[in-house]
């Protein structure tokens, strides 16, 4: 991952773009906090997915819905559309 020292924290994300490599950046803005731009691919979708707590509520519901039987089969739900 290529580290990238921001003088000037005005400067254009296109710009920040155009200097990332594929595997991301990460931005130092000296006394600031430090950033990662990283590019979007499945294993971070995952990570982002695996750890978003409404997501994680959602499907504590659905297994509490599911174990108390108030679910469809897959050949249910394809009955449904013709």
């Amino acid at each position: 991952m290529k580290v990238c020292q921001l003088k000037d924290l005005k400067i254009p994300i296109g710009e920040l773009f155009q200097n990332a490599d594929p595997s991301g950046i990460l931005l130092d803005a000296g006394d600031n906090e430090k950033y990662a731009l990283l590019p979007l691919n499945d294993d971070l979708v995952d990570f982002l997915i695996e750890r978003n707590s409404a997501f994680i509520e959602e499907c504590r519901q659905i297994c509490r819905r599911m174990e108390a039987g108030q679910f469809r089969s897959h050949q249910d739900v394809k009955k449904q559309f013709p």
